[in-house]
């Protein structure tokens, strides 16, 4: 697809879903978000949902886990508007609570959409709910972080979230380690096989705990 093809599909599909009301967020909602950055982006960074700042200004990653993706970007010589960012919810949970099954399930399909308009060459997951949907498990971010996957010829590599900085400055130096990784991956001009792990011990476990999912696909 072209670029202005990608960049006037996502503006369409921006237009269509913008005062979805699906769910139950759509009544506590101040804006409803999107996602920002490039329609061609080579690196999509998903995130879980929007925060009270996001909220506010209807645009992803605005508050401090924002700054402190902003500076990861920066060590790999990226701004955020040559990646794209976005999140499984478009609208903030009260409270900032954690996103619930129903609302996953009426959202997801946007953040597919998302991802088949701007065609990335990596997905980068940020914490527990956008890697367990895009995986379709339900292990914990711990065990999949800095491992990378092929899903459906999409390549997804799950890291922290940037927030977790905030309560554990230590996790900063792996996620710097991380988006050194990511790059690598990006820039590279061969075959991922040297990052991708094999995925067959990831479907068998979910298999087994099919009664334990999320049941998000």
């Amino acid at each position: 697809m072209e670029e202005y093809d990608r960049r006037q599909k996502l503006k369409e599909f921006y237009l269509e879903i913008k005062d979805c009301t699906k769910c139950e967020l759509s009544k506590t909602r101040n804006r409803f978000v999107f996602g920002g950055g490039s329609a061609y982006a080579k690196i999509m960074l998903v995130g879980e949902a929007p925060g009270k700042n996001e909220d506010l200004q209807g645009l992803p990653f605005v508050g401090q886990a924002g700054k402190i993706l902003d500076e990861l970007l920066d060590s790999i010589g990226l701004v955020r508007s040559e990646v794209f960012i976005a999140n499984v919810l478009k609208c903030r949970p009260p409270g900032n609570r954690d996103p619930r099954i129903e609302e996953i399930e009426a959202c997801k399909g946007y953040l597919f959409k998302q991802i088949e308009i701007i065609d990335p060459k990596l997905i980068c997951t940020m914490g527990k709910y956008s890697t367990q949907l895009l995986l379709n498990t339900n292990k914990g971010i711990t065990g999949l972080r800095g491992k990378v996957y092929k899903v459906n010829n999409r390549i997804i590599m799950p890291i922290n979230h940037p927030a977790a900085v905030l309560y554990s400055p230590s996790k900063m130096e792996v996620l710097r380690q991380d988006f050194q990784k990511i790059n690598k991956i990006v820039e590279s001009g061969e075959e991922t096989d040297g990052y991708r792990e094999d995925i067959l011990s990831l479907e068998a476990e979910s298999e087994e705990n099919k009664g334990e999912q999320l049941g998000l696909f």
